[in-house]
C-alpha cells in the first residue's frame, strides 16, 4: 500500500510540473485508446460534423476546460435523418468508437449547459418534446432508438409518468420496436460541468452491461443487451431536440476511451477504488 501511495504522489507531482507534451506521453501509457481534448478543430480527433450550416460548431473555453459548442437555430431540421427535429451533432466512426459485439470499454466525456441552453418545453397530450446530448448510435439506419442516450428532457411534466431533466436510456431488442431501460440523473443545472464515466460491454445478448457515473456518483447499473442483433454502434456528441422555435446550445469537452477507470475518469468513482491516473480535466 505504501508503494502504491508513493507512486500516486509521484505521478501527481509530475503532472503538476511537467510540460504538456510530457504529460501526453504519460496519458498514452496509462491505457487510453482514444482521447479528444478539443485543442483544435473536432475533425482533428475524427469527429464528423452533422449540422445545418456554418456557425453551429465552435471551439470554446469554459470554466477551465477546452470544449466545443454545438448550437442549433430554428429551422435546423432534416439534418442527417433528424426529420422535423433539430440537430447539431459530432459523430465518431464505428471504428474510432470500437463499438463491436463483445468489446468492453471505459468511456468518459463532459457536458455543460451554458446560459443560452434552452430546455425543451413541457410536452402536452398531443405534442412530445425531447432532447439528447450524447449517445451511442446503432449502425443500421431506420426507425427505433439509439442503443444509449443521455436525454435532456423538459424541466416540467404534465403528469408523473413523463420524464424530466437529465436521464440515461438503453434501447435493445427489435430495432423497430425496442425495449427501453431508463435511469434518472436529475434536473439540468446550467454552467456546471457534468463529468460522465461509463463502463460498458457491447452485446446483443444477456451478457452486456452498462454502468454509468455522473460527477463520481453512480447513476446507472444495467445488465442485459446493449446492442441490436447484428449491429454495432458509434459515439456522438449531440444537441438534438424537438423543434420549439428557439436557438439553444450545449457544450462538450474531454472525450476519452480507455481500458481502466483510472485511464478515463477525472476523479474517484462511487463503489470503486483505483489509482487516479493521468486523465486531464482540461487544458
Amino acid at each position: 500500500m505504501r508503494r502504491l501511495l508513493h507512486a500516486a504522489l509521484l505521478l501527481t507531482l509530475f503532472l503538476a510540473v511537467a510540460p504538456a507534451g510530457a504529460q501526453r506521453g504519460v496519458i498514452e501509457a496509462a491505457g487510453i485508446a482514444f482521447a479528444c481534448w478539443f485543442e483544435s478543430a473536432p475533425d482533428s480527433c475524427g469527429f464528423a460534423e452533422q449540422s445545418k450550416g456554418a456557425g453551429r460548431v465552435s471551439l470554446v473555453r469554459v470554466a477551465g476546460m477546452n470544449g466545443v459548442r454545438l448550437h442549433t437555430r430554428p429551422g435546423d431540421s432534416h439534418v442527417y435523418g433528424s426529420r422535423d427535429a433539430e440537430r447539431s451533432d459530432l459523430a465518431l466512426s464505428q471504428r474510432a468508437s470500437d463499438c463491436y459485439e463483445g468489446r468492453e470499454h471505459w468511456w468518459a466525456h463532459s457536458v455543460l449547459f451554458p446560459d443560452d441552453y434552452v430546455a425543451p418545453p413541457e410536452s402536452t397530450a398531443t405534442d412530445w418534446y425531447f432532447g439528447v446530448v450524447a449517445d451511442f448510435h446503432n449502425t443500421a439506419p431506420g426507425a427505433g432508438q439509439a442503443n444509449f442516450q443521455v436525454n435532456a428532457m423538459p424541466a416540467t411534466a404534465m403528469s408523473p409518468d413523463r420524464p424530466t431533466g437529465l436521464g440515461f436510456q438503453i434501447a435493445y431488442g427489435d430495432q423497430q420496436r425496442p425495449s427501453l431501460y431508463h435511469a434518472p440523473i436529475g434536473p439540468v443545472v446550467k454552467n456546471a460541468w457534468y463529468h460522465f464515466v461509463y463502463h460498458v460491454r457491447w452485446s446483443s445478448a444477456a451478457g452486456g452491461y452498462f454502468d454509468a457515473w455522473v460527477n463520481g456518483a453512480q447513476k446507472m447499473t444495467y445488465r442485459g443487451p446493449t446492442l441490436y442483433p447484428g449491429q454495432g454502434c458509434y459515439f456522438k456528441l449531440a444537441n438534438y431536440h424537438s423543434a420549439f422555435g428557439k436557438p439553444t446550445s450545449v457544450i462538450h469537452a474531454r472525450v476519452v476511451r480507455g481500458a481502466t477507470p483510472g485511464a478515463v475518469s477525472p476523479g474517484p468513482l462511487e463503489g470503486l477504488f483505483h489509482l487516479r491516473q493521468a486523465s486531464r480535466s482540461g487544458r
